[in-house]
């Protein structure tokens, strides 16, 4: 029996590669073209969520493309949502997030007149890409597979008006050759190519490791300069300080010596000038 014949029988109930190996599936990277009854029939896996992977048998799927005719538009706070029908008997959300408008300079509080109406009026707003797209058009959504409420959705990265049916039928065909040559072939990988895999991630991991170790190192080098500078400021403030003191000191006593050797003199000279001698 040969190393890939294993692997076919490895993967017959659709056991899922580790994810260290997900980068050698043809789904990965991709924007695979699916239909939207499709994208709701991805399953979900325990450890997988925190990446937003979905799995069509073992192929790990990410990014997604639907091609459909939008059948209604509601619009939210920062978010509108696009109905895509195309006919595969389920319709898809294609979720597209927006900044807040940006407020006019010098805006008013609620409630208050603005000064300046046309400066209200041209206040700074942030572009709609998909301002032109309304309710019957054809699009072509590509996104990344979420979900809400347990039902998949597409969060849009780009989405284009289908420009007449001969376009439409393209994709209808760039879709079934997606499914034939992808999604209907088993994923199979040879023993070897996962331990390979397993190899690299492990040194990547020790790399990853030994750089932050690298980090903290140089990271408590710096900490322990600067610690050294500052003492090295300390002892030279008190070498200062302690040469200031001695300095005060001498000048003190030097000034102690002059009143005692004044006081002296005036007192001889003081015990005959009082006779006047």
């Amino acid at each position: 029996m040969t190393e890939a014949t294993k692997a076919v029988g490895a993967t017959s109930t659709s056991t899922l590669y580790p994810r260290y190996c997900f980068h050698l599936s043809p789904t990965a990277n991709t924007w695979c073209l699916l239909r939207a009854a499709e994208v709701h029939a991805l399953d979900q896996h325990a450890g997988f969520e925190g990446e937003n992977f979905y799995f069509y048998r073992n192929l790990p799927i990410k990014w997604v493309r639907v091609v459909g005719i939008v059948v209604a538009i509601e619009q939210y706070f920062q978010r509108r949502i696009y109905a895509i029908d195309d006919s595969s008997g389920m319709n898809i959300l294609a979720v597209v997030t927006a900044p807040a408008p940006a407020k006019a300079k010098n805006e008013p509080a609620a409630g208050g007149r603005h000064p300046n109406n046309d400066a209200h009026a041209t206040a700074a707003q942030v572009p709609d890409p998909y301002a032109d797209i309304d309710v019957g058009m054809v699009v072509d959504v590509k996104g990344g597979v979420s979900s809400f409420r347990n039902e998949r959705q597409i969060n849009v990265v780009k989405m284009v008006i289908v420009k007449g049916t001969a376009q439409e039928v393209v994709l209808w065909e760039k879709r079934a050759k997606f499914r034939r040559e992808v999604l209907d072939v088993p994923w199979v990988l040879r023993e070897k190519d996962v331990r390979r895999c397993r190899r690299e991630a492990e040194r990547s991991e020790a790399e990853a490791r030994a750089e932050q170790k690298r980090a903290e190192q140089k990271k408590a080098r710096k900490h322990s300069r600067d610690k050294g500078k500052d003492e090295d400021v300390e002892e030279r403030n008190a070498k200062q300080a302690t040469r200031g003191s001695k300095s005060r000191s001498l000048v003190d006593e030097d000034a102690a010596k002059r009143v005692q050797r004044l006081i002296r003199e005036g007192a001889s000279s003081g015990r005959f000038s009082a006779l006047g001698l």
